[in-house]
């Protein structure tokens, strides 16, 4: 028997001792005001039975006790050990689908090469005939509000253009985002929340190292990224499919991934946003994200604006409802 279950058998025997122990009391009161009833000649006698009965009941009560606390504990292990066998097999079932799931995301991860260009560090000013995707100017302040799908401010990211260094045609746009609250504030006012990335453009293709943006952020030790960046030409056309792209992150134990296929432009036109209103390239692509093990189907569709970057972008689930909503709100030159 293990420490375990001697506790519980003792705890209950003596739950139970107690009970009978009380109606063994009455028993008692109930001979001895009998006693009384017959005299003292009686009472002589009827004290032996008195202790007799007394002897009797007692070892009667314990036998049953005994029994009783043999069977109860006997129904409640073989209970206990009936749920612990039931939860052992479903952790052993979500942790051979958690494992097969993260597998799953690895191999489509692995079957991708990189191919960031090397850029030169030497400051560079885009003209406007290289302008990609995003903002391409020194010191501008981009401010993005998250809405849910009743269009309430959730937070919201404040994008800052640093640094702009390379060459004509092949250059990088040094960016930091820092993480606000819904009003604007900064999420953690004791250390700010900041992600420090890189918008590579080459020969008229915007690169988005999405592995580069989660191995820069501030505050996570151990975290370790890959992936194959996502690329958008500058010259899009209606139609235009746009190549896949993933990443992969894994802090610690806990492991994440997102991978975006079926990339295609849908069309040119005109957005408004608190921002002002812009010309857009509306592109739509899946997304499958796992993040430790449970997995995530859905749909972005993004509205680019050449020399401005993301204006809009609004997330579906697999369903095809609304999520969120990701807004421009300012732009500050």
């Amino acid at each position: 028997m293990t420490k375990r279950s001697f506790i519980l058998r003792n705890v209950f025997a003596r739950s139970i001792y107690r009970t009978s122990l009380a109606k063994t009391v009455k028993i008692q009161v109930l001979i001895f005001a009998l006693i009384v009833m017959c005299g003292n000649a009686t009472a002589q006698f009827g004290g032996s039975i008195h202790r007799a009965a007394q002897r009797g009941a007692e070892r009667a009560v314990e036998k049953k006790v005994e029994q009783k606390v043999e069977e109860a504990v006997s129904k409640e292990l073989d209970k206990a050990n009936t749920e612990l066998e039931k939860v052992l097999d479903e952790a052993a079932t979500i942790i051979e689908e958690v494992q097969k799931a993260q597998e799953e995301a690895d191999a489509k991860i692995a079957e991708i090469p990189d191919e960031i260009p090397i850029i030169d560090n030497t400051p560079y000013t885009p003209s406007e005939n290289e302008f990609a995707f995003f903002a391409m100017k020194k010191g501008v302040v981009q401010t993005m509000a998250s809405k849910d799908d009743k269009g309430r401010i959730t937070s919201q990211a404040r994008n800052t253009v640093k640094e702009i260094t390379g060459a004509k045609n092949a250059f990088a746009i040094h960016y930091e985002s820092e993480i606000l609250d819904n009003k604007g504030k900064p999420a953690n006012k004791e250390q700010p929340f900041i992600i420090d990335y890189r918008i590579v453009v080459k020969d008229g293709i915007m690169y988005l190292d999405m592995k580069e943006m989660f191995g820069s952020m501030e505050g996570l030790d151990g975290i370790q990224a890959s992936g194959k960046a996502m690329k958008i030409p500058s010259d899009l056309s209606v139609g235009q499919a746009i190549e896949d792209a993933n990443a992969k992150v894994r802090i610690g134990f806990i492991n994440c991934s997102v991978i975006m296929t079926e990339g295609k432009c849908l069309a040119i036109e005109d957005v408004l946003v608190e921002a002002g209103t812009f010309k857009c390239y509306k592109i739509s692509q899946k997304t499958n994200t796992t993040a430790m093990g449970v997995k995530n189907e859905g749909t972005t569709i993004t509205w680019y604006a050449k020399g401005v970057g993301a204006v809009k972008t609004e997330t579906y689930d697999k369903k095809g409802k609304l999520t969120s909503i990701q807004e421009l709100i300012s732009i500050q030159n």
